[in-house]
C-alpha cells in the first residue's frame, strides 16, 4: 500500500484536453508551444498548448489518504489513439473573423468604398490551415473605380522544429483590370526565423503555377518562382501587428495585345511577368470578439494590360468580429 501511495504522489498535474478528457500524470516541460506530459498509463505525450491545459494537483491525492488505490484515468476509447505518443491529439475547432469597412464622401468629390473580409484558421500539433476571402468595391464620382474579389487557402505542415512545407491555392478576379480569372497554385518550403510568444516570423520560397484569363492577353498557364515572408508582433494583449510579402517572377514573358493610339492598329507585346504583393495590418482589440483593423495593401502586376491598373494600393479601416 505504501508503494501505491508513493506512485500516486508523483502524479502532480492533470492534463485537461479540449475534448473534455482529463489525464493525470507529471508535467515534464513546456517548449515551443507544446506540452510534454508523462502518464503512467499512456506514457509520454506531446500535445500542443492550444489543445490542452495543465492543472496542478496536490502532492498527495485524496485516494491515498483514505487508503484506496489511485483512480484510473478516464479516457474515451475512441479518443485513445489521439493522445498516444507520436499521434495527433483531438482536433481543435476552427477560429474565424469577419470584417466590414465603409467610407462615404460627398460634396466637392463623391466617393464610396467598402470592403468585406472573412478569415478561418485551425491549428493542430503539426499542421496549420488558413482560409481567407475578401471583396473590394469603390466608386468615384459615380464611376466604378474598384471591383475585386479573391480567396485563398493555405496549408502548412511542420517538418522539423523550424522547417515547414506549405501549399497555397488562390483565386481572384478584377473587373477594373479586365481579369476574368486568375488561379494560382503554390508549393514550397519555409523556415521560422522567430519563435516566441511575442513574435513569430518566417521566410520561404517555392514554385507557383498561374492560369490567367484576361482581356488583351492569351489565356494560359505560366510558372513563376516565388519568395514569401510573414511576420507577427504582439505589442501587448490588445494590439497586434501583422505583415506579409510575396514576390513572383517568371523568365517567360506574358504576351499582351495592345492598341497603337496613333494608327488604331493592334500589335503584340512580350511583357516581363512579375508580381509584387505587400500587406500590413495593425489590429486593436476592443473586446474578446470586436476589433478595429487598419490596413495598408500594395500590389504591382507587370503583366496587366492597362498600365494604370498595374498598381493597386489602398489604406482601409474596418471593424472585425471574431468567432
Amino acid at each position: 500500500m505504501f508503494a501505491i501511495s508513493l506512485v500516486a504522489s508523483l502524479s502532480a498535474a492533470e492534463l485537461h484536453l479540449s475534448n473534455g478528457d482529463r489525464i493525470t500524470g507529471e508535467l515534464i516541460r513546456r517548449e515551443d508551444g507544446k506540452i510534454h506530459f508523462r502518464s503512467p498509463i499512456l506514457g509520454d505525450l506531446i500535445i500542443a498548448e492550444t489543445d490542452a491545459a495543465v492543472i496542478e494537483t496536490p502532492e498527495t491525492p485524496v485516494e491515498s489518504l483514505a487508503g484506496l488505490p489511485p483512480a484510473i484515468e478516464q479516457v474515451n476509447l475512441r479518443d485513445a489513439e489521439s493522445v498516444r505518443p507520436a499521434a495527433k491529439p483531438a482536433r481543435t475547432p476552427w477560429k474565424g473573423k469577419f470584417e466590414f469597412g465603409f467610407q462615404n464622401q460627398g460634396g466637392r468629390h463623391d466617393a464610396l468604398n467598402y470592403s468585406m473580409r472573412a478569415e478561418l484558421e485551425r491549428k493542430s500539433v503539426r499542421n496549420q490551415y488558413r482560409f481567407s476571402a475578401r471583396y473590394l468595391y469603390g466608386e468615384s464620382s459615380q464611376v466604378v473605380s474598384g471591383d475585386r474579389q479573391d480567396a485563398s487557402f493555405r496549408w502548412r505542415h511542420e517538418i522539423s522544429k523550424r522547417v515547414f512545407g506549405q501549399t497555397v491555392t488562390s483565386y481572384s478576379s478584377d473587373r477594373i483590370t479586365d481579369i476574368d480569372l486568375n488561379a494560382e497554385q503554390n508549393a514550397g518550403f519555409g523556415y521560422e526565423v522567430f519563435q516566441s510568444e511575442k513574435q513569430t516570423g518566417s521566410i520561404g520560397a517555392g514554385l507557383t503555377a498561374q492560369y490567367r484569363k484576361a482581356a488583351g492577353a492569351d489565356p494560359g498557364t505560366t510558372y513563376l518562382g516565388e519568395v514569401f515572408q510573414d511576420y507577427t508582433f504582439k505589442v501587448n494583449g490588445r494590439l497586434t501587428f501583422l505583415q506579409n510579402l510575396n514576390v513572383l517572377y517568371s523568365p517567360e514573358g506574358r504576351t499582351r495585345t495592345l492598341i497603337n493610339a496613333a494608327t488604331s492598329s493592334l500589335y503584340r507585346d512580350e511583357a516581363e511577368n512579375y508580381k509584387f504583393r505587400f500587406n500590413s495590418t495593425l489590429q486593436g482589440k476592443l473586446s474578446e470578439r470586436i476589433s478595429i483593423n487598419l490596413r495598408y495593401e500594395y500590389e504591382y502586376d507587370n503583366a496587366i494590360l492597362d498600365q494604370n491598373g498595374r498598381t493597386d494600393k489602398r489604406v482601409t479601416s474596418s471593424v472585425g468580429y471574431s468567432f
